[in-house]
């Protein structure tokens, strides 16, 4: 068969083809598979609940502290939530968002945008630190 305007022939196949089957390992498996250099194995199920269990009881603690009163210094537990809202930042990015298995050039340009803000925020936090901080 030829196309109008071209002196291209498309080859048409004869007889059905058929698909080639590949067999995929079980989920567990995959959780065993060393990374190689150019490929990224991704984060089984089990990984993701245990990541998951984490984020709770890092959240859990959050709530805990934002009830704490009496002697408590604030600054401490402004500290601490900041550093717990860091942690689970992280680890939503890294697990989650598939950080940990994106290019390098896509994870730099996350963590100049994330650095960014963290300066933005930081001087934002010590211009207003006398009415904020007790």
């Amino acid at each position: 068969m030829t196309h109008q305007g071209t002196d291209l022939e498309v080859v048409e196949p004869k007889g059905e083809v058929e698909a080639e089957q590949v067999a995929l390992p079980p989920a567990e498996a995959v959780d065993q598979i060393p990374a190689t250099a150019g490929v990224q194995v991704h984060p089984g199920p089990r990984q993701y609940v245990l990541i998951g269990i984490v984020l709770v009881v890092i959240t859990a603690f959050e709530v805990a502290a934002s009830y704490l009163e009496g002697d408590v210094n604030s600054n401490l537990i402004i500290l601490f939530l900041g550093v717990a809202a860091a942690v689970k930042f992280f680890l939503v990015c890294s697990w989650y968002m598939h950080m940990k298995q994106d290019a390098p050039f896509f994870r730099r340009v996350f963590l100049v945008g994330l650095v960014g803000a963290t300066i933005v925020y930081g001087i934002a936090l010590t211009t207003f630190a006398a009415t904020l901080l007790k």
